[in-house]
């Protein structure tokens, strides 16, 4: 039966693989599933190989087309056709490139013979438009965007993203499920965290949080001054803790008076000026280093001693102070009277139980509060221990390794670390781990 399509002209599509083909049948194998055909065109240009045998398989389509005039294969309507039979656009502004130019038109002029270079080229131009172009994509049809957005289920989807579903085809047997994570979320199994790690042998009066949400109780006074003589007796001295508390007074400061955008050679002509207010006990030795600290970073420092008489480790830090070149005064009347950008106050130690030193802080005090500039305590009692009028309007407190119960008055917290090895915290009964992490100065807020 398959004879009667000998002779037959036919065009073929084997898909993009392999591409269009025109010719005439010259055999038809049943039994191996093979169509041969000879005189072929393929892709609108003459092949060189005079006999092509295609496979049943490869095939997509196939139909008989009528005999070729002249001696040539096809005409611009059966291009069209088979264009049509592949959902190609057939409006000549959308066209491929590849025009089949090879088929001939409905001009009786005959194409010229290619040459072998130009048959070359021809092809390598058709493998470019095949990859291009080769693409069937029908750009009559206007696309319902409202139809298939009606086929997402949104809900459905986002519920199987966060609840961790692995996503796409159903995995075959013995495949282990992978879950999704997010990008706070950590690929090895870890412990649930614990935000309370510090436990103080006795209950603290107030409780504050860190950003991270670590809770840090409140300390006692006494508490305070144990820490400081078991440092004292493992070591670790006034120097020593000095030198942490300015790092961390000077990098909260730098912060304050600008930092970057004041501190640059072309902002010589207006340095930012910082006055220290000390007293006399271990934490204005750390503020007197701080000053020491902003001199070296070129920033204008005073510091002003509320007495005379100080403390052998003062009195180290001021005359290491004063090798920067800066002023050390103790007469309020020599107080800076340009504009100020920073006060630094460690008038009373945070152990201050009461006493009349207060009254005799009054002239500095009213010249701090005068200032514009914001005032920046180390350490110092709560204003509500203080509770005295007047006293300083502070802007922000520092305080080290654990707080006093610092109150509105205190204004901002920061909490500071001197590095204060375990063993002290246990020989003291604290449970203490670090809530530093990666700062030597974290922020503490009030709990609620």
């Amino acid at each position: 039966m398959s004879g009667k399509y000998l002779g037959s002209y036919v065009t073929v599509d084997c898909g993009e693989l392999f591409g269009c083909y025109q010719g005439q049948v010259s055999n038809v194998d049943t039994l191996n599933q093979t169509l041969t055909l000879k005189d072929v065109w393929k892709n609108g240009l003459k092949s060189s190989i005079d006999d092509v045998t295609l496979l049943a398989k490869d095939i997509l389509s196939l139909a008989i087309i009528p005999s070729p005039k002249d001696d040539k294969i096809g005409n611009r309507a059966e291009v069209e056709h088979l264009e049509s039979q592949r959902n190609k656009n057939k409006t000549s502004a959308r066209d491929s490139p590849r025009k089949f130019d090879g088929y001939g038109s409905s001009s009786s002029q005959p194409a010229p013979p290619d040459t072998p270079n130009k048959i070359n080229k021809m092809k390598g131009r058709v493998g470019k438009d095949d990859v291009c172009f080769g693409t069937d994509v029908n750009m009559e049809k206007d696309f319902d965007f409202e139809t298939n957005l009606a086929l997402f289920d949104k809900k459905t989807v986002m519920g199987e993203i966060q609840s961790g579903k692995q996503q796409g085809p159903p995995l075959g047997p013995g495949a282990r499920t992978v879950s999704n994570f997010r990008h706070d979320e950590n690929v090895l199994e870890t412990l649930p965290p614990t935000y309370r790690q510090i436990h103080l042998p006795s209950p603290s009066t107030k409780e504050f949080l860190t950003d991270t949400g670590l809770v840090v109780p409140s300390a006692s006074p006494e508490l305070r001054k144990a820490m400081q003589d078991s440092m004292e007796k493992l070591g670790i001295s006034v120097e020593r803790r000095s030198e942490s508390i300015a790092r961390a007074v000077a990098e909260v400061a730098l912060h304050f008076v600008g930092g970057p955008h004041r501190l640059t050679p072309k902002n010589s002509h207006q340095k930012p000026v910082v006055v220290a207010l000390c007293g006399n006990h271990p934490e204005a030795a750390g503020a007197v280093c701080a000053a020491r600290h902003l001199a070296t970073l070129g920033v204008q420092t005073v510091v002003y001693l509320q007495t005379l008489t100080v403390s052998h480790y003062l009195k180290k830090e001021i005359e290491l102070y004063k090798l920067t070149g800066q002023s050390v005064i103790n007469n309020e009347k020599h107080l800076p009277s340009v504009s100020v950008d920073l006060i630094v106050a460690s008038l009373l130690p945070p152990t201050w139980g009461g006493g009349d030193e207060i009254s005799k802080m009054k002239g500095i005090i009213e010249w701090a509060n005068k200032q514009r500039a914001p005032t920046m305590a180390i350490d110092q009692p709560p204003s509500a221990v203080i509770n005295a009028t007047p006293w300083l309007d502070v802007k922000c407190t520092l305080s080290a390794d654990l707080p006093l119960a610092y109150g509105d008055r205190d204004g901002k917290l920061y909490l500071y670390s001197l590095s204060t090895p375990r063993k002290i915290f246990q020989s003291l009964g604290i449970e203490y781990d670090s809530p530093f992490g990666s700062k030597f100065v974290i922020t503490l807020h009030e709990s609620c």
